[in-house]
C-alpha cells in the first residue's frame, strides 16, 4: 500500500543555523594565520584526508584548488596511512577531516602525517576526540554548513598564500553572504525535497548523480544519507561516467536523483538529465541555478552554490528522506556498535 503522508514532521531548521556559520566565517583570522605559517616553511604540496562524509565533504574544496600551483591529493584515511605515498612529507600541507572527531583511521592519518614533519590542521567538532588529539592544530565548526565554510576560507587562503588567487576579495564577499543563502536555500527548495523523498522513500534502490565538485555530493547522499542512516539501497555514480556502463541499468521506472550546478562541469550533468528523461519516468533534478543565494556576485554563484547544495541542500533532502519514511537519521545496526 503507497503511503500518502509523512510519518512524522520533517525538522525544524534550528534557530542558531545562520549564527553557525557566522562562527565560522568568524575563524577566517585563525585559519589565515594557520595557512600563512605552513607557506612560510614551505609547501610542496596539499593532502585533503577524511572517511566517509568528511572526505566527501572535501568536493567543493578539492575543486577550489584545481588553480593551486602545488598539486593536491584527496586521500581516504586509512590509504593514507597503508599506502604511505612518497610526497607526504615535511614539506606537505595536511588537513584532517572528522565531523565529529571519532573516526580512528582518521587520527592515525594525522599521527603519520604529523610523525612526517607535515604542516597538520585538523578540522573537526570537538577537541577532545581522537581525531582532535591527534592534531596539532584544530579549526573547530558547528555543523555541515559551518565546516564547508570553514573548508572554503582554507582553500582561498591557501590560494591567496601562493598567489594564485585574484578574485580573493571577491570570494571573501560571497562569504560574508553565505548565512542568509544557506537559510534561502532551505526555503527554496523545501517543497521540492518533500516532493523527491515522498515519490522515493519506498523504492528499492536510488541512483545518485552529480558532477564536478557535486559528485562527491552524490556520494555523501547515496552512501551516508541513504545507506548508513536509512539503510536503503542506492548507487552513486559521477556525471561523467554514468554513459559509460551505469546507464545499461535505466529504465522507464529506475529512479535518478540529478545534483547540478552552475560550475563547469554543468554541461555532464544536463548531458546524463537529457539521456535519463528519454528513458526514464523517475528522474529528480536537484538543480543549484535555482537558488537565489542573496548578497552572493554573480561571478561567485557557481563557488558559493556548491557550498550550499553540498550541505545543507543534501542534508535537508536526508531529513525529508527521515519524515517519509520514519526511520531516524541517528539509527545505526553497526557504526559505533560494534567492532569493524
Amino acid at each position: 500500500m503507497s503511503v500518502t503522508t509523512p510519518a512524522a514532521p520533517v525538522r525544524a531548521v534550528p534557530e542558531d543555523f545562520p549564527a553557525r556559520i557566522e562562527a565560522a566565517l568568524a575563524l577566517r583570522p585563525d585559519i589565515e594565520a594557520h595557512v600563512d605559517r605552513a607557506v612560510a616553511a614551505g609547501v610542496d604540496n596539499i593532502f585533503l584526508v577524511g572517511c566517509g562524509g568528511s572526505l566527501f565533504g572535501f568536493g567543493p574544496l578539492r575543486v577550489l584548488l584545481d588553480r593551486s600551483p602545488i598539486p593536491c591529493f584527496t586521500v581516504n584515511a586509512d590509504e593514507l596511512v597503508t599506502r604511505r605515498p612518497a610526497a607526504l612529507g615535511a614539506r606537505s600541507f595536511v588537513v584532517i577531516s572528522s565531523t565529529n572527531g571519532g573516526t580512528a583511521e582518521t587520527a592515525r592519518a594525522a599521527e603519520l602525517a604529523t610523525q612526517v614533519g607535515a604542516q597538520v590542521l585538523g578540522v573537526t567538532q570537538d577537541p577532545t576526540s581522537v581525531v582532535g588529539r591527534a592534531c596539532p592544530e584544530l579549526v573547530l565548526h558547528q555543523g555541515i554548513e559551518a565546516k564547508q565554510v570553514v573548508l572554503a576560507l582554507i582553500g582561498w587562503s591557501l590560494l591567496d598564500a601562493l598567489g594564485a588567487a585574484p578574485e580573493h576579495t571577491e570570494a571573501l564577499t560571497a562569504l560574508r553572504a553565505s548565512p542568509a543563502a544557506f537559510r534561502t536555500a532551505i526555503d527554496e527548495m523545501d517543497a521540492d525535497l518533500d516532493r523527491i523523498a515522498a515519490a522515493l522513500h519506498a523504492e528499492p534502490v536510488v541512483y545518485v548523480v552529480g558532477s564536478g565538485p557535486l559528485e562527491s555530493a552524490a556520494d555523501t547522499l547515496a552512501m551516508c544519507y541513504l545507506q548508513e542512516m536509512q539503510w536503503k539501497h542506492a548507487v552513486a555514480v559521477g556525471s561523467g561516467e554514468f554513459l559509460h556502463g551505469p546507464f545499461e541499468m535505466v529504465t522507464e521506472d529506475l529512479p535518478v536523483i540529478v545534483l547540478t550546478g552552475e560550475d563547469t562541469t554543468r554541461p555532464m550533468g544536463e548531458r546524463v538529465i537529457r539521456f535519463l528523461e528519454r528513458y526514464s519516468d523517475k528522474v529528480h533534478v536537484v538543480d543549484g541555478a535555482r537558488l537565489t543565494l542573496p548578497g552572493v556576485p554573480e561571478a561567485m554563484r557557481p563557488f558559493v552554490g556548491t557550498l550550499v547544495m553540498a550541505s545543507t541542500i543534501v542534508g535537508r533532502l536526508a531529513e525529508h528522506f527521515e519524515a517519509w519514511s520514519g526511520h531516524a537519521l541517528s539509527e545505526r545496526r553497526y557504526m559505533w556498535k560494534v567492532d569493524y
